[in-house]
């Protein structure tokens, strides 16, 4: 418990997430109060429901209180990754009405030191970022930097910002363009909320792009960042940079050292350092997990209509693409309303109560599905000898463009 630490009653640090996650907010609600003295404020993405918590580290938001307009359709059009990516934006305004700077961290981020630093670089400047990693990656054609010209410059499990004009500008440019296109398309230049931001230095000048390492300390900048703990437990990166915050992205208690989550580099590597702060987390990570096992069978509340039936995602993306011709309906998750026959009649809806498997990972032929990937491989190639390699190349072209239901609106019975 900390004892006896200045707390700056303009400062605000929230997260976002759906029960089911809760657990992991509850031990970064622990590390910022234990560290800061600051309570974390906890923006939950579920319907209102008694949770049994007991701990006055946090304070819990739910969503359906805020008053985000047209809330029920832009829980309708995104799962709850894009959903709660594209309000976080909107919620950053929300605390700036009332706050003078606000901290955003993912949930899965673990505080490790004070945050005096952040609020130091929020002094001088209205909004900070930190890149995915500040070393080129390999020239390896694996490697290569795509993963962040794919996904965006800058990991948005956390920013900072301060009050200004500039920064009430950023913020409305970047909540109008998450709200309208807040999907996970990197196909068509789209992820989620964090794709945006890699254009906002174009647009907006009092930015501070953090060179820091010991922020957002994670996977997928590991091969850069050697972490060392001193005589005192402090930790430092490098040798330089006292480790501030560390993203435990994908978290698996079972591998504490990521040894298969990392970069390309460092893929089944032991790593002393990272099994080490693993171990700890682990083990926090699975007293929360134990205490509040009831939080992970709480299903996604906006993943089912009102009778149960569990909303595809395929459904989520054509009711995008035909979302004019349900603007009156105020409510699409009524069973019995248009969106339902809509789903009805285009076969879009999923068993009552059993979700849909859909496919998360990235194809390749190392995947689950290599077979199924052999057997398209097979039936394109008859296509190529069929139609001749002109027409294959406009017809693999064509395949993109149909890659994404909500950009084609003649799919869909109406």
């Amino acid at each position: 418990m900390i004892v006896n630490r200045k707390i700056d009653s303009s400062v605000a640090i929230f997260t976002v997430c759906n029960i089911a996650y809760l657990h992991k907010a509850l031990v970064l609600a622990d590390s910022v109060f234990d560290n800061t003295g600051y309570k974390l404020n906890v923006f939950l993405f579920d319907k209102k429901q008694n949770l049994g918590l007991e701990t006055d580290n946090l304070v819990v938001h739910w969503m359906e209180d805020i008053g985000i307009p047209n809330f029920l359709n832009l829980a309708f059009r995104y799962d709850i990754i894009e959903f709660s990516t594209a309000l976080k934006p909107h919620l950053t305004i929300l605390l700036l009405e009332e706050f003078e700077k606000v901290i955003f961290f993912d949930p899965d981020i673990y505080v490790y030191t004070s945050i005096d630093c952040i609020l130091d670089d929020l002094s001088e400047n209205a909004i900070l970022l930190t890149p995915h990693y500040t070393t080129p990656q390999s020239d390896s054609l694996a490697e290569s930097d795509t993963g962040m010209m794919r996904f965006g410059s800058f990991n948005l499990g956390f920013y900072g910002v301060r009050k200004s004009e500039q920064s009430q500008s950023f913020l409305n440019w970047w909540s109008k363009r998450c709200i309208d296109l807040c999907y996970m398309e990197s196909q068509f230049g789209l992820s989620t909320d964090q794709k945006w931001v890699s254009i906002a230095p174009c647009f907006f000048s009092d930015i501070k792009i953090s060179f820091n390492l010991g922020y957002n300390v994670a996977p997928w900048n590991s091969w850069e960042r050697k972490i060392e703990k001193k005589y005192d437990g402090k930790r430092f990166v490098n040798n330089e940079h006292e480790l501030v915050f560390f993203h435990f992205s994908n978290f698996n208690p079972e591998d504490p050292g990521y040894l298969n989550a990392r970069s390309c580099y460092e893929k089944g590597v032991i790593r002393n350092d990272y099994l080490d702060i693993g171990k700890e987390y682990a083990v926090k990570h699975e007293l929360k997990r134990s205490i509040y096992s009831h939080f992970r069978q709480v299903q996604y509340s906006y993943d089912y209509m009102s009778n149960g039936q569990y909303i595809s995602p395929l459904l989520r993306l054509a009711y995008s693409s035909m979302y004019e011709s349900f603007i009156e309906t105020k409510n699409p998750f009524d069973s019995e309303g248009d969106v339902a026959k809509f789903a009805r009649k285009n076969n879009l809806l999923g068993n009552k109560l059993r979700p849909l498997g859909y496919i998360k990972n990235a194809l390749n032929e190392n995947t689950p599905y290599s077979l199924q990937i052999k057997i398209l491989n097979i039936s394109l190639r008859l296509v190529l000898y069929l139609v001749g390699p002109n027409r294959f190349f406009l017809l693999t072209r064509a395949l993109v463009f149909f890659s994404s239901p909500r950009r084609n609106k003649g799919l869909w019975r109406v």
